[in-house]
């Protein structure tokens, strides 16, 4: 048979709650807090994030991701135009079909932009 629990072990079996010992309470032990250690990642680290995110904005800008966003925008508002006019589906299938519709806009613009640089890339392999 299992052993009962019992006052000896800590464990008060009407309150289910661990008991003190030695005078302190057994779920406060572990729970110390100090105080929160100051950075010391110097100052080249800090900025290093900083360039980070500047090349983020960059890339953002870039042309082609322009293009690509706008594509996928398009894409998503004729499909929530589809939906207003025709189905009565509710509206996370709603939003599943227009992030699928602009995902493959998106795909299709980036797989043509790549093929012509590509095929481009190729030709200029020729004549040299």
């Amino acid at each position: 048979m299992a052993k009962s629990a019992t006052a000896k072990d800590g464990f008060d079996k009407k309150t289910k709650k661990k008991g003190k010992k030695n005078g302190v309470d057994a779920t406060a032990r572990g729970k110390v807090k100090g105080k929160k250690a100051k950075s010391d990642k110097p100052a080249e680290e800090k900025s290093g994030k900083r360039e980070g995110f500047e090349g983020l904005a960059k890339l953002v800008d870039h042309p082609l991701v322009a293009d690509l966003l706008a594509a996928g925008a398009i894409a998503a508002v004729a499909a929530i135009a589809e939906h207003k006019m025709g189905s009565n589906e509710s509206s996370s299938k709603m939003v599943k079909s227009v992030g699928k519709a602009a995902a493959a806009a998106m795909g299709k613009r980036l797989m043509g932009d790549l093929g012509a640089v590509t095929g481009a890339a190729v030709e200029a392999a020729k004549k040299a």
